[in-house]
This record gives C-alpha cells, structure tokens and sequence, in this order.
C-alpha cells in the first residue's frame, strides 16, 4: 500500500543541536512522499520554512521562558550547566500542559508523530489520539543500556562490563536510578493522569506510556552500538548531517577560504550554538593554547562576542560566528568541541583528532565514548584553561595513532545517513498500521 503525502508531525524542541536531525528527517520522509509538520519553539519558525518545510508552533517560545525564569539564554544555559535537573524542573515540567495542547492539535490528521525522546508531551497526544509514535534519541545515554552504560553519570556504573556479574550488578543500577527518576518527575506523572494516561515503567527512566512504535538511535553505531538489553523496536540508524542554518556563516565563506588557503590546516574551536553565550574566559582559553602551540586556529563564538575577542590576537588566529561544521570541519588538523551529539557527528566525519571539552549531561557520555573510540582526548569545559588545553592538544596532534584512527572513522561514519533510515521506518510503520486498520 503506498501512501502519499501523509502527514507526519515532527515533535522537537531545544537549540539548533537539537532541531537539525529533525529538519534532516523531515526531508528524508519528503524523499518517501509523505508530509512532514515540523512542530517547534516560534523562534524557528522562519529557518523551518525557509527550509521548504511545514511548520507548527510549540509552546514554551523561548521568550515565555525567559520571561518566566528571569534569565536570558545565556544565564539558562548556565543553570543548565551546574544543574542537570534543570532542563526538566524548569524548562520541560512546566509548560507539559501548554506543549500538550499544542501538539494535539497540530497531531490530529497526522498518520504518525515523531517525537524527541524528551517530547513528553508528543508523547502524550500520541496515546490519547491513538496514533503510532516513533521516539529519536539523539545520544546513547537517552536509551541507556546496562551493557553499555553512561560515563559521566553520578551512578555507580561498571563502564564496559566485561562479566555477567557486572552486567547484572549494572541492570540493578539501571533500574534503581528509572525509579528515582520516575519520582523526581511527578509533575509528569501527574500531568499524565490529568489527562486520563496510565504511568507505567518504560524503556528509559521517562518513558511512562506504552511501548512506541519504533525507536530510533540517530548516532553512529560505533560509538554505541545496539545491546541485547535495548528495548524491542530500537534502531540504532547512525548520525544525520544537516547543520545548515538560514544564510549564517556564508557572508564569512570568503573570508575563511582565504585564511584556510594561507598556511597550515587550523585547530577549530567550537562549543556548539547553545553554550557558546558569553564564554570569552573560555575561548581566550582556546586562542592561548594554539598560540602556545605556534598553532593556526579558527574559533566560532556568539555574534555578540565577535568583537570582544576579534581584537588583540596575532593573525594566525580567525574568530568568527556560526559556520556550517560539514563545511569547515574536514579543513582542521583538530576539533575542540563540547561533546554535543550533532558536533560529534559531524567531527567523526570529518576525519580529524577531537578534543572534547563538555559542558553538561549527555555530553560527558559522548566524550566518553569518543575518547574509547580512539579519536579523542577530554578535558571538561570546568577545568579548560589555556594550560590543560594546549597540553592535550600537544599530546593529540603528536601522536598519529589519533589522526589514523580518525581517517578510519570517518571512511565509515560518511557513509551513515540516519535520516533516511528512520524515514524509511516510520514509512513501514505507517503501512503497517493502515493495513492492521483495514483488516480489523
């Protein structure tokens, strides 16, 4: 049964990190002709239809959020950095009710809902409305498994458990931390009953309903690949690599050209688009080590910290605003990055040595395992000084084993398209329903 231009609500929310591998889905389920709705924050809603692409309003915007916590995004992201509860106390829990509403409504003619694994509101108006509910986790700490736990985690973990004891010692944890979570997230648990769903223990420590239709891991499988314990139904489809963002960073192509085309192949330094607000210490930092390395360096700051940090620096030293990291990440000799899931991906295709540098949450998990890897060295964002920046670089960028392992990666991680893998599940998955339908 072929279906044609059905309608798929995309669920997501959060920055640009977040956002992409959806923006990348919604084209790939285009490609399969169906009729993505991409459901969002307002503030995205001219890059999302400047993307050729539909769009449906989310509550919380960021201005109620910011209005309501009395920070801006930069002090947010700050409290998110010191607090991992943060995200769900005061940016999740709060608006379940509003975003509820929101994506009901936009769901209702949709013959399916993607949805963030943190979308807990799609979530919800998928059970309600009856429809089949795809999950993406965007790292593998979001569908942890006890066979391959998180590092980074305040759990007591046996990381890489090479017996059934420590396997088993680990599904012990794992269920102990999924019954502390689900009570530290009784606002949720409340927020479901008032709307007539049933809290049960899912497959991750927030997933309260019943079992989705599919899960999709959208990470490369080398660095968490699928485990026995996994949920049924869980795929891990490797990385997605949209990262293209309205017109930013084509103004600064020129200019970037000329400087990559004038020496030696530069560290790139980034922190993402959400942690980059005001962090001059930390990319005064970064421009400190490279030039105590005598190393080129390009660093990608907040726009409104462009002119601060522009001035002063020898010419080896680039600083610019957002760029395209598909674009400038293959010109590096190294990548220093906060460990964000959509930025590890594009660093491990890019085929250059990593040093990491996390900020919070899940970011720890994927230094982790980029360091296991053998593509990276870590130093977390709280410790990175230009002194123990440089001594990593120098440890990273002397040693070839890291720039081979690298090559390595990337021959495998080019060839991963996640977004059309997952386009192509939740097409089955929508012929599927519509055939069990038909036959009931």
């Amino acid at each position: 049964m072929k279906c044609e231009r059905q309608k798929v609500l995309i669920a997501t929310g959060g920055s640009l990190g977040d956002l992409h591998p959806f923006i990348a889905i919604a084209h790939a389920l285009s490609e399969e002709g169906l009729h993505p709705v991409v459901a969002a924050s307002g503030y995205y809603r001219d890059y999302i239809l400047s993307e050729g692409l539909s769009f449906a309003p989310i509550r919380p915007d960021f201005d109620d959020m910011t209005q309501d916590l009395s920070l801006d995004l930069h002090g947010i992201a700050r409290e998110m950095a010191k607090d991992n509860a943060f995200l769900f106390r005061s940016l999740i829990f709060p608006y379940l009710r509003r975003s509820y509403e929101d994506i009901f409504a936009a769901a209702n003619d949709a013959a399916l809902i993607v949805a963030h694994s943190l979308g807990f509101a799609a979530h919800a108006s998928a059970e309600i409305l009856g429809k089949p509910l795809a999950i993406v986790a965007l790292s593998p700490m979001l569908i942890p498994s006890a066979d391959d736990p998180p590092a980074g985690v305040s759990l007591p973990y046996v990381i890489a458990p090479r017996s059934d004891l420590a396997r088993t010692y680990n599904r012990v944890v794992r269920e102990a931390a999924h019954r502390v979570a689900q009570i530290w997230a009784t606002p949720l648990r409340r927020f479901r009953r008032r709307i007539g769903l049933r809290n049960e223990l899912g497959a991750g420590p927030l997933l309260m309903g019943p079992p989705p239709a599919a899960i999709v891991g959208l990470y490369s499988p080398l660095l968490a690949p699928l485990q026995e314990d996994h949920p049924p139904g869980f795929t891990v489809a490797g990385f997605s690599f949209h990262d293209r963002f309205m017109n930013s960073g084509e103004a600064l192509r020129p200019a970037l050209e000329e400087f990559l085309d004038a020496g030696p192949a530069p560290i790139v330094f980034t922190l993402g688009s959400f942690f980059v607000r005001d962090q001059i210490e930390h990319f005064r930092a970064c421009i400190g080590a490279a030039e105590a390395l005598g190393r080129r360096a390009i660093v990608l700051v907040h726009a409104d910290d462009l002119a601060e940090l522009g001035v002063g620096f020898s010419t080896k030293v680039m600083i610019a605003s957002y760029v395209p990291h598909s674009w400038l990440f293959p010109s590096a000799c190294a990548i220093v990055h906060h460990a964000g899931a959509g930025t590890s991906g594009q660093a491990m295709r890019a085929g250059a040595p990593q040093l990491v540098t996390p900020v919070m949450g899940d970011q720890f998990d994927n230094a982790a395992r980029l360091e296991r890897l053998g593509v990276a060295l870590s130093v977390a964002a709280r410790n990175a000084t230009a002194g123990t920046l440089r001594h990593a670089l120098e440890r990273l960028l002397s040693d070839e084993k890291y720039a081979a392992r690298a090559r390595e990666i990337s021959a495998i991680v080019e060839n991963e398209d996640g977004a059309r893998i997952t386009a192509k599940i939740v097409h089955n998955l929508i012929e599927d329903f519509e055939k069990r339908n038909a036959a009931s």
